[in-house]
């Protein structure tokens, strides 16, 4: 797992070049970190085509990084290793602290955590009068938006405490989380639709939704400060334009994402967590 974690964490894009006598110039790259949502070699597989378009859209070598732990890609990016980074919306508030800004965002899909569980499980509402006790529900992470975070305050709403009433278990992504439900090792799974999505067809079809959340703003891509200007406006016009071609939209596949990327800006964060 180590070893496939480095393979996974820090696969690098190469642009053909030239052979030259003597040595070649050192390329620079930009680092697009990626929060850590499913298991390394699985998130590499969704944005390896993402990065080689990136790369050939700005012109420069781009290199996919993803870190073990929510925890550690947030150590990483309150030390500016990134130059742009996809995370969740409670994170870019943290991210904002270093000088990171939205400059696209996941279009039109609202951006809700799910809770699922088999389809053969007898719990079809989320009822605290009738709540079985002793359930097992799963998480990605403690940081996981959509997964935990608001999943959690959507059942607290409803009069069900979380850390009372379930045995809590945490699997480090959530296609892990996804995979526990499946397999019983958990009765309730916390996740968001674009992962459930990415599972294999008869997954999917093997487990339902319970519950669905409000929407909170989607997914952003941000820029850290300092960035030039024009790299920044090429790689959102990129981003925003991958439906316009059936090159983009198999990227977007890839991502399972519907309809793409949108323009985003701070501000349609600032009420995220409050």
């Amino acid at each position: 797992m180590g070893m496939m974690w480095l393979v996974a964490a820090w696969l690098v894009v190469l642009p053909a070049r030239e052979v030259h006598a003597g040595p070649a110039p050192q390329p620079h790259f930009l680092a697009f970190g990626v929060l850590p949502l499913q298991s390394p070699t699985k998130l590499a597989g969704m944005f390896m085509p993402l990065v080689e378009g990136i790369q050939k859209a700005l012109g420069q070598p781009v290199e996919f990084v993803t870190a073990p732990s929510f925890a550690t890609f947030m150590k990483r990016v309150m030390a500016r290793r990134y130059d742009f980074v996809y995370l969740n919306p409670l994170l870019f508030r943290r991210a904002e602290k270093a000088g990171y800004h939205a400059v696209a965002k996941v279009a039109r899909e609202p951006f809700t955590g799910i809770l699922v569980v088999r389809r053969d499980s007898p719990l079809h509402s989320l009822n605290p009068a009738t709540l079985p006790k002793g359930l097992r529900i799963g998480f990605p992470d403690p940081n996981a938006y959509a997964a935990t975070v608001m999943t959690t305050q959507y059942m607290k709403k409803l009069g069900i405490d979380v850390h009372r009433e379930f045995s809590i278990k945490y699997f480090g992504s959530q296609n892990s989380a996804i995979m526990a439900v499946y397999a019983g090792l958990v009765d309730v799974a916390g996740t968001w639709w674009p992962s459930l999505r990415s599972m294999p067809p008869d997954v999917q079809k093997s487990l339902r939704v319970i519950a669905e959340t409000p929407p909170q703003p989607q997914m952003a891509i941000a820029v850290r400060s300092g960035m030039a200007p024009e790299r920044v406006r090429k790689l959102t016009h990129y981003l925003t334009s991958l439906t316009h071609s059936a090159s983009g939209r198999r990227i977007l596949q890839h991502l399972g994402f519907k309809h793409g990327f949108a323009a985003a800006d701070d501000g349609e964060y600032a009420k995220v967590g409050q």
